[in-house]
């Protein structure tokens, strides 16, 4: 074989070398945005159940009232009628209210769900909260 014949396997093989970097590099971004993504949605679930906790503790709204509410990253207090949708809704709030063996205090579960194809849990947090406010 002559030296243009190894030149050109030369530079096929670099080539071939610069493909299989270019589609590795493209495979880290994808995973390396993919848990961006996840991370922005737990600390956005966070912030919604710390508020939701937070207004069911002071007693503004009671546990019901915020179950399966679906929000759009902020929970809002103004009155949502009946049969009104969100446009674009990203998450639904899960409240569960359990008795505690503890008289005046109830726990009170909050989850965050995306809604996507799939619903996942993005942040779920406990509370002990006491009795007789909202319902409660």
């Amino acid at each position: 074989m002559n030296r243009r014949g190894f030149m050109l396997l030369e530079i096929m093989l670099s080539v071939a070398l610069a493909v299989l970097a270019a589609v590795a590099g493209f495979a880290l971004l994808a995973r390396i945005s993919e848990r961006v993504q996840r991370e922005q949605d737990r600390l956005a679930g966070a912030d919604m159940v710390s508020s939701a906790l937070a207004l069911i503790e002071s007693g503004i709204v009671s546990p019901e009232n915020l179950h399966n509410s679906v929000q759009t990253g902020v929970i809002s207090l103004e009155p949502v009628e009946s049969g009104q949708l969100i446009r674009d809704p990203v998450y639904r709030l899960n409240v569960d209210t359990t008795p505690t063996q503890w008289s005046g205090l109830i726990q009170v579960d909050v989850a965050v769900l995306r809604l996507d194809d799939e619903e996942q849990v993005v942040y779920s947090a406990s509370q002990l909260v006491r009795q007789g406010r909202n319902g409660l």
